[in-house]
């Protein structure tokens, strides 16, 4: 997923999103992609997706919030369900980015392979 079409849809299903978030998600992806434009589209696509779970999963506002959490810290894709779990649960963002650092978080197989289907499908 390139740039425009990431901040073009993801503006468009979670209208409140903050532009320094898609910029510090942006910035994000791109150190963690350096020098290699298919992986930091693949990783748009993983964060669109995982958005759009979340947003399904848990509502407009936990996911908006997750994502706006990004101008303070952001998180690997990946890890985006199980902060989502710890928001929806009451845990502030500071012990929330505490915790997905230290002790990390693996989703269990069938999330990744939901994330996978739907990534298949959008491109």
């Amino acid at each position: 997923m390139d740039y425009f079409q990431f901040c073009e849809s993801l503006r468009s299903r979670l209208p409140g999103i903050d532009p320094q978030a898609l910029s510090a998600w942006e910035e994000f992806i791109a150190d963690m992609n350096a020098g290699d434009p298919r992986g930091a589209q693949q990783m748009r696509g993983e964060l669109y997706v995982e958005m759009l779970l979340i947003q399904q999963d848990y509502g407009d506002e936990l996911a908006t919030s997750l994502f706006n959490m990004g101008v303070r810290h952001t998180i690997n894709t990946f890890e985006l369900p199980g902060a989502a779990e710890m928001l929806s649960c009451g845990m502030d963002e500071a012990a929330l980015y505490d915790e997905i650092t230290s002790c990390g978080w693996h989703p269990p197989e069938e999330h990744t392979q939901r994330v996978r289907f739907i990534l298949r499908n959008l491109s």
